[in-house]
């Protein structure tokens, strides 16, 4: 099975997965980047700060919106 992130049109569980993912994460930029590095990851945009921190996803889901994940207060959550 491949990592969610390689699809081009995300279903409700690969975004979930993805977003599972990014809760292990927290809220540490370093641990962001680590995850965003990952060779089987594949973003359109990552953002890792200490003050803003956001990943936005190369595919889109079957409406054709872009897949965009926020951390707010943080707690990771899909904003897109």
């Amino acid at each position: 099975m491949s990592h969610p992130t390689q699809h081009t049109v995300y279903s409700p569980a690969d975004i979930a997965a993805v977003l599972d993912e990014l809760r292990e994460c927290g809220p540490d930029p370093l641990a962001l980047r680590r995850w965003a590095a990952r060779r089987e990851v594949r973003t359109a945009l990552v953002r890792a700060s200490r003050l803003v921190s956001s990943v936005r996803l190369p595919g889109k889901t079957p409406g054709g919106g872009w897949v965009e994940f926020s951390l707010i207060d943080g707690a990771w959550s899909r904003t897109r």
